[in-house]
């Protein structure tokens, strides 16, 4: 069995000194948002500083889709990263995940833009899917504001990607936009096992996702069990041929491991170019801890790599 890095150790220490330990199937949903926003705050403090961002909305199914779009280089044209934020489709937003996004543009050369789509359980499978094809469809055709324009983004060139709950958003969507993607980013996400070996072995453990947790987030977000037969969810059952290369970052302590796993190795069947990168002693939502965590930093730093060499940024 793996064990915990001593700087993990050091980043759970310090996460318990933030808010007290909880349980996200124990108390209300909201006050579990207030409490994941409130840890996350240590986290995303610091950084590189980006030089323009803007927020804007996006017109959606059930109203407005808030987006944030970081522009490290905005006298340039630049190729983008859609970025979708983890948090088991029930916690989570834009401002929780600002470091990594800040992180992902500085160290990439490439912009951002944060999606910030309906949360679960008041919109469930597949409203934020439908949210974020309307993005993707805004990138596409170009109908901007004269603000939005001006943040010279290249809309022929787009990367879809996230953590978590994140990357299984990008996975789903992105079955239905093959050909108009350049690349995909998939930071330990769930791609749709119903129980794995890492499951078993993990999701047990006294710290990081329990099975327990993971049963939460899915009961949060499907409809009926009958959703978890949908390819869009079960991404491991869909024709992958055609997907533009992929980058997958896992952790080696992680329940959702195997997901990560098995669809590289289906990729890779699938002739779908595909690089896996598998982080040591480190736990579920490990890209949050660059302040402390050397492993965070090589992701990151893996993940940029795959956003310049993708889009041929020097």
């Amino acid at each position: 069995m793996p064990s915990i890095h001593p700087q993990m150790q050091s980043v759970l220490q310090k996460s318990s000194t933030l808010v007290a330990p909880y349980s996200i199937t124990e108390i209300p949903l909201h006050q579990a948002r207030e409490l994941y926003a409130q840890e996350r705050m240590f986290w995303n403090t610091g950084g590189p500083n980006i030089p323009s961002i803007m927020e804007t909305e996006v017109k959606g199914p059930v109203g407005g889709i808030p987006i944030r779009i970081y522009q490290p280089h905005p006298e340039k044209c630049l190729p983008v990263l859609v970025y979708l934020h983890g948090g088991g489709f029930v916690v989570g937003n834009l401002d929780t995940h600002d470091r990594i996004m800040r992180e992902l543009a500085f160290r990439s050369g490439c912009a951002v833009i944060g999606v910030e789509y309906s949360l679960s359980p008041e919109q469930k499978f597949p409203v934020a899917l439908d949210e974020i094809k309307l993005v993707l469809q805004w990138l596409k055709e170009g109908d901007y504001t004269q603000k939005e324009a001006a943040f010279n983004i290249n809309p022929d060139r787009i990367v879809l990607g996230g953590d978590s709950a994140g990357a299984s958003l990008s996975m789903g969507a992105a079955l239905s936009f093959k050909e108009q993607l350049s690349g995909l980013l998939l930071i330990y996400g769930w791609f749709g096992l119903r129980d794995s070996c890492s499951v078993r072995l993990f999701g047990s453990q006294d710290v990081g996702m329990s099975e327990e947790d993971l049963a939460f987030y899915q009961d949060s977000y499907l409809n009926s069990q009958e959703d978890l037969n949908d390819v869009r969810l079960d991404v491991l059952k869909a024709d992958l041929n055609g997907l533009p290369p992929s980058c997958l970052i896992a952790s080696d302590m992680d329940p959702l491991l195997d997901d990560s796993t098995a669809l590289a190795t289906l990729m890779e069947q699938a002739g779908v170019p595909c690089e896996l990168h598998l982080h040591q002693g480190v736990l579920h939502g490990f890209l949050h801890y660059s302040r402390m965590l050397d492993g965070a930093v090589s992701a990151l730093d893996q993940s940029a790599e795959f956003l310049r060499k993708t889009f041929c940024l020097v």
